[in-house]
């Protein structure tokens, strides 16, 4: 058998390996859906088709479905990139409300300039990035220079954004004075994006994050130094390697990738900056971009998938609620039993390897 039969048979075994864990898991997590659907007395079938089935029967169920992916992918990246070196940015969710709250007060402020869309549109998104970035930036340098353990910091920082998020929605000159919940006017149309089809324009945005992390992590020393701090710092200094830097341009680039997503929220999907426009289906976006990071080990080219499939759940779940009355917690539950089950099989062939 000559080497190159020796490396397909090697990726086949891998493959199927992997499909494995995802079909095991899965199964394991149904079942437990399963169980506790007749237990609470409901239609077991109907159940099933409506949370596995709905982002697929009618075009707005699809673009439920899309419209939940494009956040979903930015804090994805946010925790994905930074747990490549082993720290957890629990930080995607204020990361992405303060990138969202950069981003209004920068349309509003700009709106009486009369500011065309190709100046606007890009100038705001990049306030969003650096208002996220900030926040991951912050987290990272904590960790580099003082040894604050990221998971208290980007915890602590995420109640900082929620709250400057409600000084912004509640501000005089902001807050839409015939709301009572915390909501500023509406933002410029030059600040804004369209949709195709219903589709929202920021899918491009999101395409083009894609490639650029995967390029990024797979193809560039940036993507070479931050795999090798993660599977052994003492060798990456030994070769030069810096950890502070590391550390913190990682978090930095989560950060700000969660702000673009904030962003894009903001000005493709709400119009205006809402309190919990940065939540979906009763939870963050930052939570369910840490379960999906979780599902794929952190890979950039198969997030995009894994972000598509959760949110299919999320729509199915929406559902659910709506025509079954099906507490929208025994989806989360069926989800957490997902990442469990894919984390432990998924850690046992590794054993077996």
């Amino acid at each position: 058998m000559d080497t190159q039969e020796i490396s397909s048979s090697s990726l086949v075994r891998r493959l199927s390996s992997g499909l494995a864990v995802y079909v095991a898991a899965l199964a394991l997590a149904m079942a437990l859906f399963s169980l506790l659907i007749l237990l609470l007395g409901f239609n077991i079938p109907r159940a099933l088709n409506t949370l596995l089935t709905t982002s697929f029967k009618s075009a707005f169920g699809f673009q439920e479905t899309v419209k939940k992916m494009i956040p979903l992918i930015f804090t994805t990246y946010a925790f994905a990139i930074p747990f490549t070196i082993k720290f957890f940015n629990i930080g995607g969710w204020g990361q992405m409300l303060l990138g969202g709250s950069t981003t209004t007060v920068v349309a509003l402020v700009m709106a009486p300039l009369g500011l065309s869309p190709i100046i606007l549109v890009p100038l705001v998104l990049i306030c969003g990035i650096v208002g996220g970035a900030l926040l991951g930036g912050l987290a990272g340098y904590l960790k580099a220079k003082n040894n604050i353990n990221p998971i208290i910091s980007t915890i602590m920082l995420n109640f900082v954004a929620w709250q400057f998020v409600d000084f912004i929605a509640t501000r005089p000159g902001f807050k839409d004075p015939l709301e009572g919940h915390p909501i500023t006017v509406p933002l410029p149309e030059a600040a804004r994006l369209g949709f195709f089809g219903g589709i929202p324009q920021s899918i491009i945005v999101a395409a083009a994050l894609v490639l650029f992390v995967v390029v990024l992590m797979k193809r560039t020393r940036f993507g070479y130094e931050i795999n090798a701090v993660g599977q052994n710092l003492r060798a990456a200094e030994t070769y030069g390697i810096s950890f502070t830097r590391t550390i913190l341009l990682a978090f930095l680039l989560g950060g700000g990738i969660a702000g673009l997503g904030g962003s894009l929220e903001v000005i493709n999907i709400h119009g205006r900056l809402i309190e919990g426009f940065a939540q979906t289906s009763g939870a963050q976006f930052g939570i369910f971009g840490i379960l999906t990071s979780l599902v794929v080990a952190g890979n950039p080219a198969t997030i995009p998938i894994a972000a598509f499939l959760m949110s299919v759940v999320l729509v199915g779940a929406d559902s659910l609620q709506r025509t079954m009355q099906v507490p929208v917690e025994l989806v989360f539950l069926s989800q957490a039993i997902i990442v469990i089950s894919v984390v432990t099989i998924r850690q046992r062939f590794a054993g077996r390897a």
